[in-house]
């Protein structure tokens, strides 16, 4: 005797799945509800009907006669193995067709081998878990979009609360200066004076020519002071004129640390920044390779990055190696950037700002990308 299993949406369509396959040698031996993962970005469950069927010979159909008692309960493991595994290489297949979609689509969008494993595990465990027949393509799309916001961390408590000392640290053309300008704009000129903060800007990079000058523009514009500073002494003044600020961002030296010298200048200079108060962030552009990503990450890990901004964004086609990234090296996104205008080219990272840069997709997720940070206040610090 053979022994299947069924999942419908309902008690009919179960019965009626079983009945096409197997025919009238069917016989319905239990019934019970479960609930299977579905509904938008896969997050929500929904109720099916799972029957388990026993097959007889035609010879016994014949009789049309239900077990009963311990014929019922009687399976024989054989048999039950080879109608198992019949099963099971019928549902790999199609497993393997959703698969092989989700690997194009990663692939597409510039995700890390690592990281595509990771997604495509997660996904095998889902479509396993949830035994469900009718998945539509659209429906397994959400599910990767879900598995791949699962995996990237977002540094939502600097984007409500930053800290006193907001210090920028990246190399030369990432755009540094500009986005200062734009964090600067956006915590300094909110609409809600509740929320607005006092801010002030100071710049350590006098090895860039025109660092000073360009920062200073941006300030005036926004009616905000700006500071150069060369040595400690200047940078502890600036900081005494800064006492009465909420926020005080910090321009770095635009050099990589491979620079010795510069490197030891930098650190010499933060050194005389109060620890409790004071978080650095780095800078990298979207366009970057993906082992350049990794090396500046690397560079600046001794500052100890609290997360990253991701710039130039409207360079790019893709964003799957920033985000392997930083699932790799289990850094936060915090913003992102996508032009010059200051403040109006800077979005809160969140998972509609990643979904609106995937490409491939049935579903249109551009109309996804939006700047959250606008809609919502800034928490003032106690």
């Amino acid at each position: 005797m053979k022994y299947v299993t069924i999942v419908g949406k309902d008690f009919e369509e179960a019965v009626r799945k079983a009945r096409e396959n197997y025919g009238p040698a069917l016989r319905i031996h239990s019934r019970r509800d479960v609930m299977v993962r579905g509904g938008f970005l896969w997050m929500s469950k929904k109720p099916r009907v799972e029957i388990t069927c026993y097959l007889v010979d035609p010879a016994e159909s014949e009789t049309n006669k239900e077990p009963s008692g311990e014929a019922a309960q009687k399976i024989e493991p054989e048999i039950v193995a080879e109608e198992v595994i019949e099963l099971v290489a019928e549902e790999e297949t199609q497993h393997e067709t959703l698969l092989a979609h989700a690997r194009t689509l990663l692939e597409l969008n510039d995700f890390s081998a690592t990281f595509i494993d990771k997604i495509l595990q997660l996904l095998q465990d889902s479509l396993e878990e949830s035994g469900d027949d009718d998945l539509s393509l659209l429906e397994f799309e959400l599910m990767i979009v879900d598995k791949i916001v699962s995996l990237i961390q977002i540094d939502h408590g600097t984007q409500l609360r930053p800290p006193r000392i907001f210090v920028v640290l990246g190399p030369t053309g990432v755009g540094k200066t500009t986005t200062l300008a734009k964090i600067a704009a956006l915590y300094g000129l909110q609409d809600i004076p509740e929320y607005r903060r006092s801010v002030y800007m100071i710049t350590i990079d006098s090895f860039r020519a025109g660092a000073y000058e360009q920062l200073s523009a941006f300030g005036d514009s926004l009616g905000i002071t700006v500071e150069q500073v060369t040595n400690e002494e200047e940078f502890y003044g600036a900081l005494v004129h800064a006492q009465d600020s909420d926020l005080v961002l910090v321009d770095t030296i635009g050099k990589s640390p491979r620079d010795k010298d510069l490197a030891l200048k930098m650190k010499t200079l933060l050194s005389v920044l109060d620890g409790e108060k004071t978080r650095f962030y780095l800078v990298i552009s979207g366009a970057m390779k993906t082992q350049d990503v990794l090396r500046t990450i690397d560079q600046y890990a001794s500052f100890g990055i609290s997360s990253v901004i991701v710039t130039k964004l409207d360079e790019t086609e893709t964003v799957g190696n920033v985000l392997s990234v930083c699932h790799l090296r289990e850094i936060p996104l915090l913003f992102f950037t996508d032009g010059q205008r200051v403040p109006k080219d800077i979005h809160k990272a969140s998972a509609s700002t990643m979904l609106g840069q995937l490409k491939g997709f049935s579903l249109d997720f551009g109309s996804l990308w939006v700047n959250q940070i606008s809609s919502g206040p800034i928490v003032r610090e106690e």
